[in-house]
């Protein structure tokens, strides 16, 4: 496969050029479609890491519910904050409480969530980057009615949007707007970008009951000890418990599951749009079918005057990979720009999608796109070698 077959080949694809353009379609849609789901996938999978990297790999997360009793029916204890928090190993914990209560803005009923936090321990909420705060000031223990609210919930829960200072009515009291959280794309802190954020203890006062811990976060000292700190709280909690009715999760395990998901789920879209390399591969053929019959003569000039079966062979199948690697190119371009709008799209949206170029992507692609027009055309360029001159030449067309 020499330069000059490659010339030729391209000199012969160009005097063909609707059926050359027509046939790429078939490999650039394919190879695009390929590209565009990977890159995507992987903006996905290196977003996720991002994100859960914030999260810190020495935090532990307790929630209730186990394999054997289910979430609804388990609840987690107001003493397991201090329990855990003894832990050997433990830095410090903090709890999160949730309910849902109807506020009042201008007028304006909604039921919403409230999210209850210790302010003492908002510092560790916020290094792990569940709650981050764009305007405002944080609580402090002091706050009894004051609020923080996230940035989705004042923009679109009420017809007016929320602003640092405003007043909202909850059963007859005024919650006063002291601070506003950023737009997070983490899993966990998505939920304060939706919700009210307050002191526990008020929010136990509005709704007249002893609230249980929503979920529990937990600081290792160190990375290294997390495994084993998390045996240890299992272990004191299942004591405390009688039972082990909750989990007990590290960042590494909830990052080492999304990902494992979105893995299938961009796997099983890759292999849907395989099917349409499957069709271009189909093209390509049926192109190199239709050249082959056409050019006959020339066939029979090049065996005439000593052209080999290989030398034959050879100019088909490169015709044939560059159509492949032409569409490849194409396609690999086609396929980034679709996912470098995906991702635009995604950010705009506050999910911090990560698409870049990937140089092994891009030579896979025009690898593959190659070896596949090979592989397509290799039966018509056989077909072409193993003609038999004389009757080539007498071929009419």
């Amino acid at each position: 496969m020499d330069l000059e077959l490659f010339g030729r080949a391209i000199e012969n694809l160009r005097r063909q050029k609707l059926r050359s353009l027509l046939t790429l379609l078939g490999i650039i849609i394919g190879i695009g479609s390929v590209v565009a789901l990977i890159s995507i996938g992987d903006g996905f999978n290196k977003s996720v890491e991002k994100e859960f990297d914030k999260l810190g790999s020495s935090t532990l997360i307790i929630l209730p519910g186990s394999s054997f009793v289910s979430s609804v029916l388990a609840k987690l204890e107001a003493k397991d904050v201090d329990r855990v928090e003894s832990v050997k190993g433990v830095e410090s914990a903090t709890p999160m409480y949730i309910s849902s209560q109807v506020v009042e803005f201008k007028g304006e009923k909604k039921s919403v969530l409230i999210l209850g936090i210790d302010p003492k321990k908002q510092d560790m909420l916020e290094e792990i980057g569940l709650i981050s705060i764009s305007e405002g000031r944080n609580l402090t223990a002091s706050d009894n009615l004051a609020v923080l609210v996230g940035a989705r919930f004042a923009e679109d829960t009420f017809d007016s949007e929320l602003k640092l200072k405003q007043n909202m009515l909850l059963d007859g009291d005024y919650l006063r707007i002291v601070g506003i959280t950023k737009a997070s794309g983490q899993s966990f802190g998505a939920i304060a970008d939706s919700a009210i954020i307050m002191n526990y203890k008020t929010l136990e006062e509005i709704t007249g009951k002893e609230l249980t811990p929503y979920r529990i976060f937990a600081k290792a000292v160190t990375q290294e000890e997390v495994p084993e700190v998390k045996e240890r709280i299992k272990d004191r909690l299942e004591k405390a418990h009688g039972q082990e009715d909750f989990q007990v999760i590290t960042a590494a395990k909830i990052m080492e599951s999304a990902l494992s998901v979105l893995g299938l789920i961009q796997l099983v879209l890759v292999f849907i749009a395989a099917i349409s390399l499957v069709v271009g591969g189909i093209g390509i053929m049926n192109t190199m079918l239709m050249a082959v019959m056409e050019r006959t003569d020339e066939i029979g000039v090049m065996k005439a005057i000593g052209a080999t079966n290989k030398i034959i062979l050879s100019i088909f199948l490169v015709e044939a990979g560059v159509i492949g690697l032409v569409g490849g190119f194409i396609g690999y371009a086609g396929g980034l720009m679709a996912a470098l709008i995906a991702g635009v799209i995604a950010s705009s949206a506050g999910f911090d999608l990560i698409i870049g170029f990937d140089p092994v992507l891009f030579l896979g692609s025009l690898t593959f796109a190659f070896v596949i027009g090979v592989v397509s055309g290799f039966i018509p360029a056989q077909r072409a070698a193993k003609m038999d001159p004389v009757e080539a030449l007498r071929e009419e067309h």
